[in-house]
């Protein structure tokens, strides 16, 4: 972890923080009732082609050993049925750690065409390790602000990177 930051990779950079309410309002970016205290995340997420290998890089203020999940879909796959290829090859989901601010995964993209890719990163999805839940909740009540969305029934900050994929 942390190569994005060291080697000064980030090609295309998408900021998003959950802004604490300074007081009450209404609306799906409210602080869940009854719960104390908001929190702020800095999401950070860049992307950078090596070859045949797509690298998701990001930097982020959450503590070590919390994890974001990511999305990265090619635009074919959203005209195709998931199941059938290309569809099934040109998709990819999963978690990646956070370490020391950063956290970064590397997909293989040997068999695909040129066209737009877009990640998604979100946190914090569960399972988280006890400590994150307990400072932004089990399902992301402590997190506040215009860019905190609805994930079924979890808040969630949420960052999205859209790029042109060229071989």
């Amino acid at each position: 972890m942390g190569r994005c930051g060291r080697l000064g990779w980030p090609l295309r950079l998408v900021t998003v923080a959950a802004i604490a309410a300074a007081g009450p309002a209404c609306g799906p970016s409210d602080p869940a009732p009854g719960v104390a205290g908001t929190e702020t995340v800095r999401l950070e997420v860049s992307h950078r082609s090596e070859w045949r290998q797509l690298w998701i890089e990001g930097a982020t203020d959450l503590p070590d050993g919390a994890s974001v999940n990511y999305e990265v879909v090619h635009e074919l796959a959203e005209r195709a049925p998931a199941d059938e290829w290309p569809a099934a090859n040109l998709q990819s989901a999963g978690r990646a750690a956070v370490r020391d601010g950063q956290y970064w995964t590397r997909i293989n993209t040997f068999n695909w065409p040129p066209g737009a890719v877009r990640i998604r990163v979100q946190f914090p999805l569960p399972p988280q390790p006890p400590e994150v839940e307990a400072r932004y909740g089990a399902l992301g009540e402590r997190l506040t602000g215009d860019n905190v969305i609805e994930v079924a029934g979890t808040r969630a900050i949420e960052v999205e990177h859209t790029f042109d994929h060229r071989r």
